[in-house]
Order: C-alpha cells, then sequence, then structure tokens
C-alpha cells in the first residue's frame, strides 16, 4: 500500500462555514498556548510567533464533527494507520498568524509527549477570514516543496505529523487555520 505524504480536500468549508466556526472559536476557546509551550530551536529560541488558541473538540464538535470522521477514515484507509477517533478533551489549535507580527513556524513536526500514543496525522483548515501575503505551507520529505492547495480558504490538508514542516511569514493581512491532530498507538 502507497502511504501518501499529505492528502487535501478543495472547497471543503463554505465561506458561511468558516465565519461561523471562526465566531465559535473566538467565543469560546479553552485559552491562550504560552510562548513557553511554543517548539523551539536548539537554541531555545521559539520557532513560531504566531497566536495559537485552544479549544477542545467538545465545543466545535457540532460544527466539524462530519469533517472529523472523514480525517479519520483518510488516516485508517488512505495512510494506512491505526488511529483513535476523536474524544470530546482533545485540543484542537486556532492559528492566527498576523503580518502585524509577520508571523511564521519555522521547520518543525507535530506531536506530544506520551509513552503510549503518539501524533500519527496532522489536519490544516484554512479558515482565514481576510485575504493575505505569505503564509505558504512548505513540507521536506526529501525535498523541499510548497503545498499550495492550503491557500484557499475553505481547502484542507491532512499529512504525516512526522514530516517536516513550516509556514513562511505573512507579510500582509492574517491568515487562520484549524490544526486538528489524530493521535493513535505508540508506531511499534
Amino acid at each position: 500500500m502507497k502511504k501518501f505524504s499529505y492528502w487535501h480536500w478543495n472547497n471543503l468549508i463554505s465561506k458561511e462555514q468558516i465565519i461561523e466556526i471562526n465566531k465559535l472559536i473566538e467565543k469560546n476557546y479553552n485559552f491562550i498556548e504560552g510562548k513557553e509551550k511554543a517548539a523551539k530551536d536548539s537554541s531555545g529560541k521559539n520557532k513560531k510567533n504566531s497566536l495559537v488558541k485552544i479549544i477542545t473538540y467538545e465545543k466545535i464538535k457540532p460544527l466539524i464533527y462530519n469533517l472529523v470522521d472523514e480525517f479519520v477514515h483518510c488516516g485508517r484507509f488512505n495512510f494506512g494507520y491505526d488511529v483513535f477517533d476523536l474524544s470530546y478533551a482533545d485540543p484542537l489549535n486556532l492559528n492566527i498568524y498576523s503580518s502585524k507580527d509577520k508571523a511564521e513556524y519555522n521547520w518543525h513536526t507535530d506531536g506530544h509527549e506520551h509513552p503510549k500514543i503518539d501524533t500519527k496525522l496532522s489536519v490544516l483548515i484554512n479558515i482565514s477570514l481576510k485575504k493575505y501575503k505569505g503564509g505558504k505551507l512548505y513540507f521536506f520529505d526529501n525535498n523541499k516543496f510548497e503545498v499550495p492547495q492550503l491557500n484557499t480558504p475553505g481547502n484542507a490538508v491532512m499529512f504525516k505529523s512526522s514530516i517536516n514542516h513550516m509556514v513562511t511569514p505573512v507579510t500582509k493581512g492574517e491568515r487562520r487555520t484549524l490544526a486538528i491532530f489524530i493521535y493513535g498507538p505508540s508506531f511499534r
């Protein structure tokens, strides 16, 4: 079975759904991720300077449960991973990249520390409300390449969390993505 680097969906959600998701998160997010939680480079400097609002799946499930079901299905059948369904307590990230800060996220992989669970897949949905410049998503999977599908609001990409990826600085406007992480048993 072929193991894909990434999968994408064009026009997954409408402009109206983007507005509804943003409103719900802005009113109901659990907390803002502190700078101390951000990924760091070898010198201890933060790899990102974006604003991250964390919301539990429980609070946003009514708006995205059908999408999440599709993502979990894709993880199992297109990537061949053993993955869990999302639980109510799973955190989702609203990543806000503002041109005011030239917000970016340098090369990193996604994961968390747990002895029996791995972050297997990352999903990004572009839920930007305003036009922006910059904020391009790049992967490094033997070569550096752009993932242009994520540049359009309403589009989504899913990729192996272990793939090195980055977001270039936003130079105009504001880029917003909803990040959903799909977990499973530890890789063996």
